[in-house]
């Protein structure tokens, strides 16, 4: 029988059209009548993810399956039906406010930040873009406290930059496994 695949680019090819949506939506480099269709986007990216994860579990890769599982069904999911809720739900716009997803971005901001230590183990570059996507988590539970419009354009171009950290990730993985040997460079390990 053969192993499972290696479902990482999958996953991160998944992540990095969701990340650079919602990135060009909250930099403000889209027009806001377009933010709607961020549900449909968010939702045709959950089942990479979490597919993904399930199989990255089986291969008994913990760290990449946690993750993927994050990223698949709390983030993607959470923002997807919040935002479904603040867009077509609310009764008049601003009647749902968004103080209870400052501490959503806020946890995920520490769990991103957990898992970054976890990924130093495989590579100094995966650590780093882990880390900065939490940062981002971090701006947007600013902008989710605050209404900073400051805090949600830093959260969109962090994860722009994130959508760019995943294809390149993605990448370098799928061509890693199609040519059975590195193409590109991830980076060496911080820890042992």
């Amino acid at each position: 029988m053969k192993e499972w695949a290696n479902p990482g680019p999958w996953i991160l090819q998944s992540v990095a059209v969701l990340t650079g949506c919602a990135g060009f939506a909250f930099a403000g480099l889209v027009p806001p009548s377009t933010v709607p269709l961020l549900v449909g986007v968010l939702l045709a990216c959950v089942l990479p993810q979490l597919l993904g994860g399930i199989i990255a579990y089986r291969r008994g890769e913990v760290l990449l399956a946690t993750i993927s599982g994050l990223f698949g069904t709390v983030i993607t999911m959470g923002a997807a039906l919040t935002l479904y809720q603040q867009v077509f739900m609310a009764p008049q716009p601003g009647a749902f406010t968004p103080e209870v997803m400052a501490v959503f971005w806020f946890v995920l901001f520490i769990l991103a930040e957990t898992m970054a230590i976890g990924f130093g183990r495989a590579s100094w570059f995966l650590l780093l873009g882990i880390a900065e996507v939490g940062v981002a988590f971090l701006f947007l539970s600013i902008n989710a406290w605050t209404g900073s419009v400051g805090a949600i354009k830093t959260a969109g171009w962090l994860l722009i930059f994130f959508s760019a950290f995943c294809i390149y990730c993605s990448a370098a993985m799928l061509w890693a496994e199609q040519f059975e040997r590195p193409i590109l460079p991830l980076g060496k390990p911080i820890f042992k």
